[in-house]
């Protein structure tokens, strides 16, 4: 964990013995990756924003589970955070992306392919549970899916599963995962196809995209 360090040292007359070394305190971009999940204002009751944070980069997820929504405003993006934990990004099809990261909270807004601004917040989620982004490869009808869930604390699940290079989407998508194991979720997509997904525990190392 990249710490900063204040060494504070007193000197007393006649006395040779440095004062106690006060504990490190750690820094936003500091350490492993952190989740954060939040509510969108104006959207559907699944509708979530989920970034996963780690060493100043960042992936975000926005989607929900009904259609008209995700054609909309469910998209992906990677960035990097700056001094302020605040990020701005833009989709492909200009869906944009703001927030900021703070003192444990996680609020911004989106603007759609409509020009809806949504405003969102949420905060941190513990990082030993269930709760968390996911995301997966797979196939349906022979084209390349990238499916994307999201396990809020309360049980709120949200997903969606898309295709490949496009923003086209496979409907429908199961409301719940269909199993639930360590790290993974199985997801229905479509007439009976199920896409085994994984927790994104780390930014390190090989990503699916």
């Amino acid at each position: 964990m990249m710490v900063t360090l204040v060494l504070i040292a007193l000197a007393l007359a006649g006395c040779a013995q440095a004062a106690p070394i006060p504990a490190p305190a750690p820094t936003l971009t500091a350490g492993a990756a952190l989740t954060y999940i939040a509510r969108i204002e104006g959207a559907p009751s699944s509708a979530r924003a989920v970034i996963v944070v780690e060493n100043g980069r960042f992936d975000a997820y926005v989607c929900s589970l009904n259609d008209a929504f995700n054609l909309t405003t469910a998209r992906w993006y990677k960035g990097q955070l700056d001094a302020s934990g605040a990020l701005q990004a833009t989709s492909n099809d200009g869906v944009e992306f703001k927030g900021r990261v703070q003192d444990g909270r996680f609020s911004g807004s989106i603007v759609n392919t409509q020009k809806q601004n949504l405003a969102f917040a949420g905060e941190m989620v513990p990082a030993d549970g269930k709760s968390g982004l996911y995301r997966g490869v797979g196939k349906y009808n022979g084209e390349d899916v990238i499916v994307g869930a999201v396990l809020s604390p309360d049980g709120t699940f949200a997903a969606t599963a898309q295709k490949k290079d496009k923003f086209e989407f496979v409907s429908p998508v199961a409301n719940q995962p269909i199993s639930v194991a360590v790290d993974t979720l199985g997801v229905k997509i479509g007439i009976g196809e199920q896409i085994q997904v994984k927790r994104v525990t780390t930014l390190q190392g090989p990503q699916i995209f």
